[in-house]
């Protein structure tokens, strides 16, 4: 069958947009310290243009799903991610700070809202069956990213200077992910009547072409305005925050925190290369899992993995031990904020799902710029990290509960 077929080259198509858009991002922290060196500016002043682009990103999100569920995605995300391309490539012409914030906070931040909100409506849109794994294939894109960002930008910058890596980096990632965004675009009428298994009356040639694909007038589920109103929305909202400010957290303050039981920093390197292969690993492993005993049965053993990996971290200082459990936070985070964006369609439906993706995004968003500041500062307070790790255990907890109470009410998956 063509439309299956097709729909997997839009999954590959997809990947790329995640993985080359999330490499400039993943590659910040390689940067940070070179910059720091270079002007003089501090390592928060630095950091906070990460903070401008995770937060503006939200906002800009919460309007580009909105637009592309009445255009499709194709036309948001070339310019969304040729955008974040420029930006990072600009980035090897600054010279001041405020242009930093522009290029990474602002325009980055706009460039960077639409892969992973899009990518998960798109493929929202084309799977019924076998949805857990395609979500997972492409949002693996996101987390080799950040095992191949940072040794990629060393290179670069070992090889041309930070200037130099930097306009690569940005100028080759935009131009990768902008001819993979071409090929994007929703499944037309009668490739979704075909998937459907039944006959379906098409929108014109040419109609489909100018639109991506084109959703149908009249889907199953509700309005942006009526999930904005809806209790389960902010359930999950709030469940997806605490999610984005864990992983956030740890993946900003794993080395120092490993630092502070004793290994040495050749040993703490490897924690982040440790959290992103049982990212990646918990990525796919749950999406086919998930395609066979359901997506909430997947999330309810991911969450309880994530809690054991984050008390084993804090009560098992270890070299080995700190290395295991961020192996398996890393499964556990990845399968559940996978099985979260496979859950939300069957909540509320695709008919506003582009919308609602960037109103949940936007609280995934949040979490991650507050998640790293607030360790940080408790840090400053306390002289130590126990307080933010030791509470990261409950917080796994509460969005558990709060994804249960989210997805109370589900409507039947939409097939396409």
């Amino acid at each position: 069958m063509r439309s299956a077929s097709r729909r997997w080259l839009i999954v590959a198509a997809l990947f790329v947009v995640t993985f080359g858009i999330s490499t400039p991002l993943a590659a910040y922290g390689v940067f940070l310290p070179v910059l720091a060196e270079a002007f003089g500016w501090s390592r928060g002043a630095i950091s906070t243009a990460l903070s401008i682009n995770l937060l503006l990103g939200g906002l800009a999100g919460f309007g580009i799903g909105a637009l592309a569920d009445r255009h499709g995605p194709r036309v948001m995300l070339v310019f969304t991610v040729t955008l974040a391309g420029m930006a990072f490539a600009l980035v090897s012409t600054v010279g001041a700070l405020w242009q930093l914030y522009l290029f990474v906070g602002v325009l980055g931040g706009v460039g960077m809202s639409s892969f992973y909100l899009l990518s998960a409506a798109t493929v929202t849109r084309w799977f019924d069956e076998r949805r857990g794994l395609a979500l997972a294939l492409v949002l693996v894109g996101f987390n080799l990213g950040y095992i191949l960002g940072g040794p990629i930008a060393a290179w670069l910058i070992a090889k041309v200077g930070w200037r130099g890596a930097y306009a690569l980096l940005g100028g080759g990632c935009g131009l990768i992910t902008m001819l993979a965004a071409l090929t994007v675009r929703l499944p037309g009428a009668y490739e979704a009547a075909a998937l459907r298994g039944r006959a379906g009356r098409p929108h014109p040639p040419f109609v489909s072409a100018l639109r991506g694909g084109s959703p149908p007038t009249t889907e199953p589920g509700v309005t942006l305005r009526e999930a904005l109103a809806d209790p389960h929305q902010w359930c999950l909202n709030v469940a997806w925050l605490l999610l984005g400010g864990l992983a956030m957290m740890l993946s900003v303050h794993i080395v120092p925190f490993a630092r502070d039981q004793g290994i040495s920093l050749a040993g703490a390197s490897f924690a982040l290369t440790a959290y992103g292969v049982g990212a990646v690993s918990g990525r796919i492993a749950a999406g086919v899992v998930s395609d066979w005993i359901g997506a909430f049965t997947t999330i309810r053993i991911a969450y309880i993995i994530e809690a054991a990996a984050l008390v084993a971290l804090m009560w098992l200082p270890s070299r080995e031990a700190l290395l295991g459990s961020l192996v398996a936070f890393g499964v556990g985070f990845a399968a559940s904020d996978t099985m979260i964006t496979k859950a939300i369609p069957d909540v509320f439906g695709v008919r506003a799902i582009g919308a609602i993706m960037g109103v949940l995004t936007l609280g995934w968003r949040s979490g991650a710029a507050m998640g790293p500041a607030a360790a940080g500062f408790l840090y400053d307070l306390t002289g130590s990290y126990t307080v933010p790790f030791g509470a990261a255990p409950l917080a796994v907890l509460v969005s558990w509960g709060l994804f249960e109470l989210g997805t109370s009410r589900r409507r039947a998956p939409a097939a396409v």
